[in-house]
């Protein structure tokens, strides 16, 4: 086989496996972030309901 075809190859594989993690790792910082925005929302519902001393501490 061409040595430069190889060279690319390996070039596109190392482009596809870093855009990969990059979108495994947006995709957690993404679930994190709506995790803590359901809890906030579940904190203001109780805080509206129940009033602010009934709410657990942060």
């Amino acid at each position: 086989m061409d040595n430069d075809y190889l060279f690319y190859q390996g070039r596109i594989r190392e482009a596809q496996r870093l855009r990969n993690e990059a979108l495994g790792q947006i995709l957690a910082d993404g679930w994190h972030g709506a995790k803590r925005l359901v809890a906030r929302i579940a904190r203001a519902v109780v805080d509206h309901l129940l009033g602010p001393s009934y709410s657990q501490p942060r």
